[in-house]
Formats: C-alpha cells, sequence, structure tokens
C-alpha cells in the first residue's frame, strides 16, 4: 500500500513539473520535436473561421498560436515545453492573403521554425481537431494568431 502511494505521488510530481516547465527555458539542450505532418518541405499555412475570430492554421488545419514569451531572436518554448506546444517546423508556404507576414526563425536545436508577424508559431497538443482553440489563454502567454481574412 505504501509503495502504491508513493509511486502514485512520484507520478503527480513528474506531471506537475512538465506542465510547470512551459514557460521556462531550463534545459540547454533541447530534445528532438516531432515535426507537424508537413514539414518535409514546406508547412502550407490558412486560415480557419472560429469562436475566437479567423484563426491562422497549419496544413492539417489546426490552429496555430504565438507564445508571449518568445522575442525576436529568442524562443523560450524548448524542451518539456515543445512536447506540450509543438513548434510549427520547416518553412511556410502561404496563401496569398498571409504571404507577406509568414517566414522562419532558427530554434535553439537549429531546426527553423515557422513566423507570422515575427511570432514563432505553435500546435498545442490538446487540440486534436481542426477548428479547435483550448490552448487560447493557457497561462495567460499563449494565444490563437487572428487574422484579418481581408488583409492577411
Amino acid at each position: 500500500m505504501l509503495k502504491k502511494s508513493i509511486l502514485a505521488a512520484a507520478g503527480a510530481g513528474a506531471t506537475i513539473a512538465l506542465m510547470s516547465a512551459c514557460g521556462t527555458d531550463t534545459d540547454d539542450t533541447p530534445p528532438q520535436v516531432q515535426p507537424s505532418a508537413s514539414t518535409a518541405g514546406q508547412v502550407e499555412l490558412g486560415t480557419r473561421d472560429t469562436a475566437l475570430g479567423t484563426v491562422l492554421t497549419d496544413g492539417d488545419g489546426l490552429t496555430l498560436y504565438r507564445f508571449d514569451e518568445d522575442t525576436p531572436g529568442s524562443i523560450r518554448c524548448t524542451g518539456p515545453c515543445a512536447e506540450i506546444w509543438p513548434p510549427s517546423l520547416g518553412a511556410p508556404r502561404p496563401d496569398a492573403t498571409l504571404s507577406a507576414r509568414a517566414g522562419a526563425t532558427t530554434r535553439p536545436d537549429g531546426t527553423e521554425q515557422i513566423t507570422y508577424d515575427g511570432h514563432p508559431l505553435y500546435r498545442f497538443a490538446k487540440d486534436t481537431a481542426p477548428g479547435q482553440t483550448s490552448g487560447d489563454g493557457v497561462k495567460g502567454t499563449w494565444h490563437v494568431l487572428t487574422v484579418d481574412s481581408a488583409h492577411g
């Protein structure tokens, strides 16, 4: 009985540590991040209407997010954070209305991450279907990227 209690407490502690890692850069050598489905070459960018407005999406139609703690030249979501918030890796292939604002930056591990208006883009692991926006507002630092469809 004591052994089960110890194991349960250890598992809960590991879960809390993993979830609290988002927003901190505690790992100098980030693990390999699993790329989104279309990172073999270019990643298609598009938009989708949601309850939060028209949001930026990847080639799978999943909502893309920005992280307030990222700054130009400094990506803060690495290590365990990038497991919950997988970065959009590769070169962007935006539609015509998005092309002027799409780009890429280099992550600490040397991979290219797609940007929009200079913001590195991420998925949220709990969004499993197009149109879901459950990552918006997490910890007050994660936000969907809304797009004015008339101006990209």
